[in-house]
């Protein structure tokens, strides 16, 4: 990758420059700046693992170089100003007939909110502001690509229970899993069982949205597919299902098709059982998603309660529905991660034993270690991942 210096356009010609270029400079400066979902990079040995991780190498020395970060700042304020000009000339003009560069104004205007966003990280207050990102997957067995836009909201006046409005790295780690081999998430389900009508995928404390956005992305590119797909993305907190609704809105503002549904729900796991579901509940779900969603030691049991409603049993159409899971294991959070094996039991090694069919037992487990983005050499994040289904 070219640093900044030799890939923007010059700073005194950008009155001249076509605004797509400009466009495409700001989103190049994003790359570089927008800071990294801290430990979404897995470790891999593959041809295509270690090419990602040249690039990320690469950026990481672009992102520290104080020269290039400066220059940046100064050329994302040129930018502004410019911009800010050229806005101010077509309100004079507003009698005047319409240019093609009165019609450009909107698009100037995303791009100086776009730019002032980023100038704010480059100069270090990203915590105080929104940030979006753009998040790329390989699909399985194919060049083909989707690509998922996201945006961060801050803490809800610093309470801890909006997190969800941020992008944390275990949603990554699943969307990527879930593009490399669509098939081991229940994605595409049924082109192996053309006599089922309706896939029901149901995301827990979808957050931002990566995971659920991901799907309907994948089932989007199937194409003249035999049955509807209705994505189901939940939160809790009313701040990050406002957050959510409009990364669905903005991601999905072209038709996915008319087979593919996806709706954000309310949902407090704590109450559930105890209250009359929305009709978008009244029917089980086929599969359900969960990325770093264990953080309170109640929300293992809660989230049982919730499965045992909404995780549909097995049937001929769907043999195996599963609950997906993936939690940080963090050593100041380990007592809330062990909860997950408390309530959720391995089988037994004979088969069922009397009176545990029926039950939701965990099915595979495995360990995912993340490298970290930093200037700390072998700094690592580790994940667990869980296939959860009925015994």
């Amino acid at each position: 990758m070219l640093p900044p210096t030799s890939h923007l356009p010059p700073i005194k010609y950008l009155g001249t420059h076509p605004l797509e270029s400009l466009e495409d400079a700001v989103r190049y400066l994003r790359l570089i700046y927008n800071p990294p979902v801290r430990g979404s990079r897995r470790r891999n040995t593959s041809r295509k693992q270690k090419d990602r991780q040249t690039v990320s190498n690469e950026l990481n020395a672009l992102r520290t170089d104080a020269f290039e970060r400066g220059y940046s700042i100064k050329w994302l304020t040129a930018l502004i100003s410019q911009c800010g000009m050229d806005l101010d000339e077509s309100d004079e003009d507003v009698e005047a007939p319409r240019s093609p560069n009165a019609l450009d104004s909107n698009r100037k205007e995303i791009l100086v909110e776009d730019a002032a966003s980023l100038l704010a990280m480059c100069a270090g207050t990203a915590s105080a502001g929104v940030i979006t990102r753009r998040f790329v997957f390989d699909l399985e067995n194919s060049s083909t690509q989707i690509s998922v836009d996201l945006t961060d909201v801050p803490l809800d006046n610093q309470d801890y229970g909006s997190v969800g409005a941020q992008t944390w790295g275990g949603a990554c780690i699943m969307a990527e899993m879930m593009a490399e081999n669509p098939d081991a998430f229940c994605l595409p389900w049924s082109q192996q069982n053309s006599a089922a009508t309706t896939l029901r995928c149901l995301e827990l404390g979808a957050g931002t949205g990566l995971v659920s956005l991901t799907a309907a992305k994948i089932m989007e590119r199937i194409g003249n597919s035999p049955f509807d797909v209705d994505i189901v993305a939940t939160d809790y907190y009313p701040s990050v299902l406002a957050n959510l609704a409009r990364n669905i809105q903005s991601n999905l503002r072209a038709s996915s098709g008319s087979h593919i549904c996806i709706s954000t729900q309310h949902l407090d796991w704590s109450i559930f059982c105890d209250s009359s579901p929305s009709p978008a509940f009244e029917a089980g779900f086929d599969v359900v998603y969960g990325a770093d969603i264990i953080y309170e030691a109640q929300h293992a049991t809660w989230i049982k309660s919730c499965l045992e409603h909404l995780l549909r049993k097995p049937s001929t159409l769907n043999p195996n529905p599963t609950f997906h899971l993936i939690i940080p294991l963090r050593a100041t959070h380990s007592a809330e991660s062990n909860t997950i094996e408390q309530v959720f039991p391995f089988p037994s090694s004979g088969g069922n034993q009397p009176g545990e069919e029926g039950q939701l037992v965990i099915k595979h487990k495995e360990t995912i270690i993340c490298d970290v983005e930093s200037d700390k050499d072998g700094e690592e994040v580790e994940y667990a991942y869980y296939k959860i289904g009925w015994s």
